[in-house]
């Protein structure tokens, strides 16, 4: 007999996965955009500097002395100054590499990149200043600014602001410095102004491209969360992980699996006097109750089948002897509250199986063997009201369980076999009895 799990409408994730989706304002992990924008920037800190670093260190050991020797360098600002410029940014690259390594919280990591922003900012307009006044030249102000509104992308709008102001106060001291008005005359310092609105409008551009990934990645990893509790549903969380992993399942053989079947008496002549609607409601209470014990219990639901429900233990037969038990309290308090009259008919039986994945499609996960034929025949030929075991069920529990011997039973395919009622745990019931 082969039993078949699919993923019913009623059943909840495994015992340690509750159900739940991932929010549209959270990513994978269940980080907000605002924790999501600031690590990718974040990431992004290290290769940069470590570009930078290599470019001032050439600066430094080769272009600056060859301005000197060479007589390169503009006397209108001495060389010293460019040098102290290069091992200030050297310092704040170092120093960016140091924080990439060590800071591991959104705060922390907020407050580096702030800093890194700040300074870079003031460093850029020193570097204005000399470049303007030896060179009459901004191009690289011009890259530094659209670079980093390319990279680096932060809540809120601190730093664009930041651009303006880097234009504006570059812009007052060239003003100031520049003596012959050359700044002024030709229009540079409208120049700036536009750069830092370019920069300005790159940088919200920019945000507004990563609310939109983060926003496709939040809908990415909800859908998967939402397909993964299909599949946990449906599968034991082991094979389940297995199949994501590997993509397959291999058939593993248990040789003394513990198999439980389940029926609620009379339910079929229950369901005939009322609408869809209601015995769907009543059944849905009930699996749900039986649903939390195997959570509780850490045995594994493979299926229902109608108004019968069927449960596996690998390797803990006392699990499952408990499961049944529970069940049975279960019923008695379920019928106390609502009403009802109704009572589980509970077979056991213990035994080599054989368990996989079967199939391409709508993934089935499968137990079969004479052990599970059995178990189902524990069930059928039971009585309403109690737990009937076959004599394997019976050893394997041992002295911890008190049972009542029912004698012989005739089960199709099988003939006459010796059978059990498990009445209780030991020291709840006493000992054995003889029918």
């Amino acid at each position: 007999m082969a039993a078949t799990a699919q993923a019913p409408a009623d059943t909840g994730l495994p015992w340690h996965l509750p159900l739940q989706f991932v929010s549209a304002e959270t990513d994978e992990f269940g980080e907000s955009f605002d924790v999501w924008v600031v690590k990718r920037s974040f990431a992004h800190l290290a290769p940069i500097c470590r570009l930078g670093l290599g470019l001032v260190v050439v600066f430094l050991l080769v272009v600056d002395p060859a301005y000197h020797f060479l007589g390169l360098w503009s006397p209108a600002v001495p060389l010293g100054y460019l040098v102290i410029w290069h091992v200030a940014t050297a310092i704040l690259f170092v120093a960016g590499l140091l924080a990439s390594q060590r800071v591991t919280t959104h705060a922390s990591r907020l407050r580096t990149l702030v800093t890194f922003f700040n300074i870079a900012a003031v460093l850029f307009v020193l570097f204005g200043v000399i470049s303007w006044l030896a060179t009459g030249d901004l191009s690289t102000i011009a890259i530094a600014q659209l670079l980093m509104a390319a990279v680096f992308t932060l809540p809120g709008t601190f730093r664009r602001w930041i651009y303006g102001l880097q234009a504006l106060t570059l812009g007052l001291l060239l003003a100031w410095l520049d003596s012959n008005g050359k700044f002024l005359g030709q229009m540079h310092f409208i120049n700036l102004m536009v750069l830092a609105g370019v920069a300005f409008v790159v940088d919200g551009y920019m945000s507004k491209t990563a609310r939109t990934l983060f926003s496709q990645q939040c809908q990415v990893a909800s859908e998967r969360r939402r397909a993964d509790s299909v599949l946990y549903n449906a599968l034991p969380l082991a094979i389940a992980e297995e199949l994501k992993t590997y993509h397959q399942v291999k058939a593993q053989s248990y040789p003394a699996m513990t198999i439980l079947f389940a029926d609620i008496v009379g339910f079929t002549e229950f369901a005939s006097l009322r609408s869809p609607d209601a015995v769907l409601s009543i059944l849905g209470e009930v699996f749900s109750e039986m649903d939390a014990l195997i959570d509780s219990l850490q045995v594994e639901k493979i299926k229902t089948i109608g108004d019968a429900y069927m449960a596996i233990s690998k390797d803990k037969p006392d699990a499952m002897a408990h499961l049944a038990l529970s069940m049975q309290t279960m019923i008695a308090q379920y019928n106390a509250t609502r009403g009802f009259q109704f009572s589980l008919r509970i077979g056991m039986h213990c035994g080599p199986t054989i368990a996989g994945v079967i199939g391409q499609k709508r993934f089935l996960y499968d137990v079969w063997s004479d052990a599970v034929n059995l178990a189902s025949r524990m069930q059928s030929t039971g009585v309403a009201g109690r737990i009937q075991t076959s004599q394997a069920m019976f050893q394997s529990l041992g002295p911890s369980f008190n049972f009542e011997e029912r004698g012989l039973v005739d089960i199709k395919g099988k003939g006459l076999v010796r059978t059990y009622y498990l009445l209780g745990e030991q020291a709840l019931t006493g000992s054995l009895k003889s029918a």
